[in-house]
């Protein structure tokens, strides 16, 4: 890990950081940081993810899981380099299954949606049935699509007749409606 310490030091700190003594377990952040942070940046380049936060979350895991010892250096460097990429593949995997999510809530709701729409055009049609005529008349031509000159002609009433007879039969609806 360090040309600089012996084969001695280096085991004592392995030791210590498999043991989670906070100044070992500082030496080795800071030994690993820079290469770890290059390395996260370039992975979550295209997210919202910052690299401080990913090797600091891959460091706080570690130090939280105790039952994982290490028997040297490099297997701690391979461990947080591969904590990274597995974190990275959770990130990518989570994102697709809250696209997923949101697509099928969307699909969902539009069923949701055209469910109530037929329930309640269903419901409107049983109370037009009960509209006397030519208010029911009136009405089950204005629900097929048909304009308001469209049904004077059919009827042959004038268009004014049309309209008055259209604002009765809603007012009975309303009425039935409210009950």
């Amino acid at each position: 890990m360090d040309p600089c310490r012996n084969d001695d030091e280096l085991t004592v700190l392995l030791t210590r950081f498999n043991r989670r003594d906070t100044s070992a377990f500082t030496s080795v952040y800071m030994k690993y940081f820079t290469e770890l942070h290059t390395y996260a940046r370039r992975l979550y380049a295209t997210t919202s993810m910052e690299p401080d936060d990913v090797v600091q979350d891959v460091f706080c895991n570690l130090w939280e899981r105790t039952d994982i010892t290490f028997d040297s250096f490099l297997k701690i460097k391979a461990f947080l380099f591969v904590a990274i990429k597995n974190g990275y593949r959770n990130y990518v995997n989570h994102l697709e299954v809250e696209r997923k999510y949101k697509n099928v809530a969307e699909l969902n709701g539009g069923f949701e949606n055209d469910i109530v729409e037929s329930e309640l055009g269903a419901s409107l049609l049983e109370y037009v049935e009960r509209i006397p005529d030519p208010g029911g008349k009136v009405m089950k031509l204005y629900l097929s699509g048909f304009e308001a000159e469209e049904i004077a002609e059919k009827l042959r009433m004038s268009i004014r007749t049309v309209y008055n007879t259209k604002h009765r039969a809603i007012g009975m609806l309303k009425g039935w409606f409210r009950k």
